[in-house]
């Protein structure tokens, strides 16, 4: 209108739209380095890295990165939204928007896409609790079509009850029909977004719920800090290598004791197969079926996971056990005769395993080695190397006179447990001291684990299965409040005649602002009142679906965490909800001055 070129006008808003960029980078990315910084220093505290081995690095490239895709993406959004507005007049862009008419809403079809709505999510609900859903990938598909269409139909749907609930209210509050038309309106016509944003609400709580539930057992399980080091002999000459490596004074000096643990196969003749010169052993699970014919057919199936009447089966010498219980403080464990323990690996035996054991010795289960019987006293279930040099999922735990009559000597294996020094701990701290000891065995040659490939194992797993998802249900229910309270805000603009004719009309501004109030807890409570409830179910089949079997069984505490989880996310959207109230209230005040002007 001015005469300004609109190449000269681009270039005007990009330069304003750069600077906005450009604070928001140099407030965002100190910001961002200091969670980063946090959330490290957090994960090392509850693994048990300690924070003295913490180095503070930060990758140029990266924050470049960022940097230009930051706003690279805001040039893009730039351009594309010039496309749409060059080819308008000037006198169009100088006037407000037109409003949207109010289309005409059959109460039936409503009433039709409500029910229809209901019915797909509790399809939707039922298969992903029962298990179906996540068989394969065409049940999961079908699943999430059912979930979206009756989200989208639930809430395009509940016009035809909503316009009788606020038709028929008693006890009307001021400008009643003006905010019903306002509503009618901007949640109707707007059933598309506020479906998207509910959606985006859903997988922020079902992501923040299954990430945090996840994160908590997963350090529970995780924190397992029973030797330091792990050394295996595997014949003759590595075992004496081993032993003169203990020897040394600079050895001595570091480990306060190293203690070995026997384990070898049960040489069955299915294991050895034709190979005749072997020393073999007969092996019969019949009681121990029969013992299994007592239970359910679930905790039958756990057992069957964990294969327990399998031909491979190891064994553990009980001197060997004793030596890691005594030197974590517990009592040593004792065998009658004709008793044994069996080993499961702790990331094998989660709670539900645990029950069904508990269940399962109670009929005195039985196993036949060389005809001679012997009943299952117990289950020990703790590790037995420092990382995964051996992992047992099931396995026999024997005396050392009936581990020597049954093993085969040419194929016993030995891993020599090590502890360090107390007070090099003490000084260093453990990460300090393991590495330290990490350095100093490197140079001997020999096969060895320590503690820290075990904790690093343990920190990755939390981040991917948990610190990851929690990232995502932040940026998920971040865009969705962004997008339902701008939405909100946009169309409050887009209206603005109707406040001004409100105004003129003698309207006091605690009447239009009680019901601009009532219009934002609608438009908020509408999405996220079907997302919470979808939320409910949602976490519940994550929680029954694909929950770590090791986590399984803990469903108590995970129902309680995903319960806190929902609260906090409740004050969060009422954080939201305030947020978009005082803008509003802010817009009707400027609205009320200006026509007083006037």
């Amino acid at each position: 209108m001015l005469g300004m070129k609109r190449r000269r006008l681009f270039m005007w808003l990009m330069a304003e739209d750069f600077y906005s960029g450009t604070m928001a980078l140099v407030i965002g990315l100190p910001v961002a380095v200091f969670l980063s910084e946090m959330i490290s220093l957090i994960t090392a505290k509850l693994i048990g890295l300690g924070i003295i081995g913490h180095r503070f690095t930060l990758s140029v490239e990266g924050l470049a990165l960022t940097v230009i895709g930051f706003l690279g993406i805001k040039l893009a959004a730039n351009i594309l939204l010039s496309f749409k507005i060059i080819k308008r007049e000037p006198y169009r862009l100088m006037h407000d928007t037109q409003e949207e008419k109010l289309k005409i809403v059959n109460e039936k079809r409503s009433l039709g896409m409500l029910v229809f709505g209901i019915l797909f999510l509790a399809i939707a609900y039922a298969m992903a609790i029962v298990g179906i859903s996540w068989e394969n990938l065409q049940y999961f598909g079908f699943t999430l079509v059912l979930g979206v269409l009756g989200t989208f139909l639930l809430i395009k749907g509940f016009c035809a009850i909503f316009s009788k609930l606020i038709k028929n209210r008693k006890g009307k509050e001021e400008l009643h029909m003006f905010t019903f038309r306002q509503l009618q309106e901007n949640v109707f016509l707007r059933s598309g977004a506020l479906t998207i944003s509910s959606l985006l609400v859903l997988v922020a709580i079902a992501c923040m719920s299954y990430g945090i539930s996840v994160a908590v057992t997963n350090l529970q399980n995780g924190n397992r800090h029973n030797m330091d080091f792990t050394f295996e002999q595997y014949d003759e000459e590595s075992g004496k290598n081993i032993r003169n490596l203990m020897e040394q004074e600079k050895t001595k000096e570091l480990i306060a004791d190293w203690r070995g643990i026997r384990v070898t196969y049960l040489p069955t003749r299915n294991l050895w197969e034709e190979d005749t010169d072997r020393k073999t052993c007969e092996y019969d699970t019949t009681s121990m079926k029969q013992a299994a014919g007592n239970l359910s057919q679930e905790q039958r199936d756990i057992l069957e996971n964990i294969n327990i009447y399998r031909d491979d089966l190891h064994m553990i010498d009980l001197s060997g056990i004793n030596e890691i219980l005594k030197n974590q403080g517990k009592e040593p464990l004792s065998l009658e005769e004709g008793e044994l323990f069996v080993y499961i690996d702790p990331e094998v035996y989660g709670a539900e395993e645990k029950k069904t054991f508990d269940s399962y010795l109670q009929y005195h289960p039985k196993m036949l080695i060389d005809d001679e019987e012997y009943v299952i006293k117990a289950v020990c279930s703790f590790d037995i190397v420092v990382d995964r040099s051996i992992t047992i999922g099931f396995g026999i735990v024997l005396p050392d006179e009936l581990f020597d009559r049954y093993a085969d000597e040419d194929n016993i294996y030995t891993y020599w447990n090590v502890w360090l020094s107390k007070s090099l701990i003490e000084e260093k701290g453990l990460m300090q001291a393991v590495m330290e000891g990490n350095r100093y065995f490197s140079g001997s040659g020999l096969e060895f684990e320590n503690y820290l490939q075990n904790m690093g194992r343990q920190v990755f797993y939390v981040v991917a299965a948990s610190y990851l998802t929690i990232y995502l249900a932040l940026i998920f229910l971040i865009i969705a409040n962004t997008v339902i309270s701008l939405l909100y805000l946009m169309q409050e603009k887009k209206t603005k005649r109707r406040y001004h004719t409100l105004i003129r009309l003698g309207s006091t501004y605690e009447k239009i602002w009680a019901s601009a109030k009532r219009q934002i807890k609608w438009y908020f409570g509408v999405p996220l009142g079907a997302a919470f409830v979808s939320g409910i179910f949602g976490v519940y089949s994550l929680f029954s679906g694909i929950l770590p079997s090791n986590v399984r069984g803990q469903g108590l505490m995970l129902i309680l965490i995903a319960v806190i989880v929902m609260i906090i996310l409740c004050v969060v959207e009422c954080a939201y909800v305030k947020m978009v109230m005082h803008i509003s209230r802010e817009n009707i005040v400027q609205m009320m001055e200006i026509r007083r002007i006037e």
